[in-house]
């Protein structure tokens, strides 16, 4: 996703680089027990932010 699709495709509060980052298409963690579940998202956007890439920022 590009970033102007993200910014008018999208209504999350997150920026494009946090979505980058918990995005899980491009994640090298393939048995992640939180991949592609919501909780991995930032808390600003109501996930649980478990996503450990997020915590690279």
């Amino acid at each position: 996703m590009t970033r102007e699709q993200f910014e008018n495709n999208t209504n999350y509060k997150m920026t494009y680089e946090e979505f980058q980052k918990c995005d899980c298409t491009y994640c090298d963690n393939k048995d992640y027990v939180h991949r592609n579940a919501f909780r991995r998202v930032p808390r600003i956007d109501g996930g649980l932010s478990l996503c450990p890439n997020l915590k690279e920022l």
